[in-house]
Parts: C-alpha cells; structure tokens; sequence
C-alpha cells in the first residue's frame, strides 16, 4: 500500500519534480484556455466546469478564471497589480541571498522551507477564510510570504515569480493531498524517486481495488497490479433556470451595489501601502485603482441564471451540492462569485 503521509516538497527530488511540474502545468494550461473558451457560451457549462475545477482538487484559486474577476483582465494581472506590487521589491539595489540562483543543496532547503511553511498558513487560511473571500486570502497569503521569505533567506528581496511559484506550489500540494500522487521515477527508470500518497478523497470514498500501475521489479520499471482505493466523484447539472430579462435587470442592479464597493476600493488600499506612480511604466497606484474598478461589470449583464449542480462519488451518493448565479456578457457566461458559498465543496474538511 501507498503511504499515507503527505509532507509537500522534499528536497533530495526538487530539482527533477520542478521540470516535471512546470510541463505539467504548461499541458494544464492549455486545456483549460480551451476548455473554457468552449464552456463559456453555456450557462450549465460553465457552472459545472466552475464546481468541477473545485470539487476535483479543492482548486479555488483557479476558478476565478471563469467569474467576473477575469471578464475585463487576465487573472494574473489581477493579482499582480492588485495585491503583489506592495510587496514587490526586485530592483538592482536589492541584494539577494549568496544562494539564490546556485541549485546547492542550501538553495533547495530554502525554498522547501518557505513552501513547507506557507503550505501550513495556505491551509490556514482555506478554513478560516476560504477562497469566496478571495481579497482576504491574497492580502494576508503574500503578507505572510514576504516575512516567511525574510525570515527564511535573510534578504529583502521579492518579485512576482517567486510569489507565484510559492502560491501555486501550494495549490498542487494541496491538491495532492486530497487527490493522492502516483510514484515518480529518477530518468533512468531504476529507481523510485518518490512514493505515491493516499489522498483524503482516497480514503473517503475509495473502494479497494485492484489496478495497474508502475513499480520497480528487479531494478527495472514495470507494469505491475496492486489493491489501492480507487474513487470517482462527478458533477451533474440538476436544474438551469434562466431569469426574466426584469429579473435579470434586478439581478445587474444587486450585483452592482455588491461590486462598487469593491471597485472603489483600491484607491485607499494603494494609500495604505504608499504606492504612487514613478512614470507610465511604473504605474503601481493607476495599476491597483484599475484592477479593482474592473471587476465592475454591472452595466453588461445581459441576462442571468440560476443553476443547481450535485456531485456524486462512484457509487451513486451525492456528497456535496451547490447552487450558483451565472451572468451573461455578449455571447459568454460567467460565474457571479460575490454572490456564492463554495464551503460545501471543500467536503475533505467535513463542512
């Protein structure tokens, strides 16, 4: 059997895992640009593909992709703009720790520390706050990293990549720890690099089994069958309903007085930080204010919907249910995410 334990980046394997998870997430990527771009013009499509991408992985942070936040800029501009560049401190003058950049065994030990520790805070602050409070969790996630980081490589350096690479490392860990990993192999397939895990959704729901799978036989990697709980869990649109063109009116009109606070706000979080403009380049202040006044999407709604999923495991039990609104702008369809409570998704923490 698999080990249980589930421990995050272990440093004798990080250089090889790092190649294999940045093709991973290329290939992740692409799908999901097409996927969505197909789902989009669906209301139940997009609401499955929104409370499927979470289910599966507890994977709140990239569906923001199919709400509002992404209808008038790209995702990772968002973040960037709107809560990364107070914390970003990247220029010339900014000395970085003697091992950043070297691959030594220090090097790695330092960044499986900071991942380790903000694995912790990331779980955190799932619990506590949950990804449908999405600013609280990027205000205190980067505000802890940038003391983690200090603390950890005594310098004061902090840009965008390594904030991003520390965030999403912890959503695949996270990820992993509910989905479970299969075993990874050194490139000569002679030996495990690393064991497989048995992810909490295994252990909720997995029926024992019998599989296919890699293992090392007599120094070599072959196909072998082994028990494991094997799990399925599946979403399923129950009911669409799409308003009236006066209830889709009043519908914009709610999601306008929910938003415009919202989108105000940027303008006093860029004072609270001290951001200015230094020219058109470095526009940090413009930046932030803009990020925020784009999430206004009130005057395109077009129309709306409410939309009832239920998801099931493999054996035909409804584990979880979500009811969600979804806006339509043009000929696409959004998730409404300030007007949502995904915790009953997160069935690994029993809400």
């Amino acid at each position: 059997m698999a080990n249980k334990d589930k421990k995050g980046f272990n440093t004798g394997v990080y250089a090889v895992l790092t190649s294999i998870i940045l093709a991973v997430v290329l290939v992740v990527m692409t799908i999901f640009s097409v996927v969505t771009k197909y789902t989009a013009f669906s209301p139940e499509k997009i609401a499955q593909s929104y409370v499927d991408g979470i289910i599966q992985t507890g994977d709140g942070y990239n569906a923001y992709k199919t709400t509002l936040v992404s209808k008038n800029q790209k995702y990772g501009d968002f973040i960037i703009n709107a809560y990364m560049r107070p914390y970003v401190n990247d220029g010339d003058d900014v000395k970085q720790a003697d091992f950043v950049g070297t691959g030594s065994e220090e090097e790695q030990k330092a960044i499986d520390e900071v991942y380790n520790t903000m694995y912790a805070y990331y779980c955190e602050l799932i619990k506590t706050e949950g990804w449908d409070k999405y600013d609280a969790v990027f205000d205190k996630y980067f505000s802890r990293l940038t003391e983690v980081r200090k603390a950890v490589y005594g310098d004061e350096f902090m840009n965008t990549e390594f904030m991003f690479g520390a965030l999403e490392a912890n959503v695949q860990t996270y990820a992993d720890s509910l989905t479970g990993t299969k075993r990874t192999f050194t490139p000569d397939n002679k030996k495990v690099l690393r064991e497989e895990t048995i992810g909490a959704y295994q252990v909720m729901f997995g029926n024992i089994e019998k599989v296919e799978t890699e293992n090392i036989v007599d120094g070599k990697k072959q196909t072998v069958t082994e028990e494991q709980p094997v799990y399925k869990l599946t979403t399923e649109v129950k009911s669409c309903e799409e308003l009236s063109k006066a209830d889709a009116k009043a519908y914009a009109e709610e999601f306008s007085k929910r938003i415009k606070p919202v989108a105000k706000s940027g303008e006093a979080k860029a004072d609270k930080f001290g951001l200015t403009d230094v020219d058109k380049k470095h526009a940090f202040k413009t930046n932030m204010v803009n990020a925020f006044e784009k999430l206004d999407c009130s005057a395109d709604i077009e129309g709306a919907a409410k939309v009832s999923l239920e998801v099931k495991d493999q054996n035909g039990n409804t584990v979880a249910t979500q009811e969600l609104f979804v806006v339509k702008i043009g000929s696409s369809w959004y998730v409404d995410n300030t007007n949502i409570n995904t915790s009953a998704l997160y069935i690994s923490q029993g809400e």
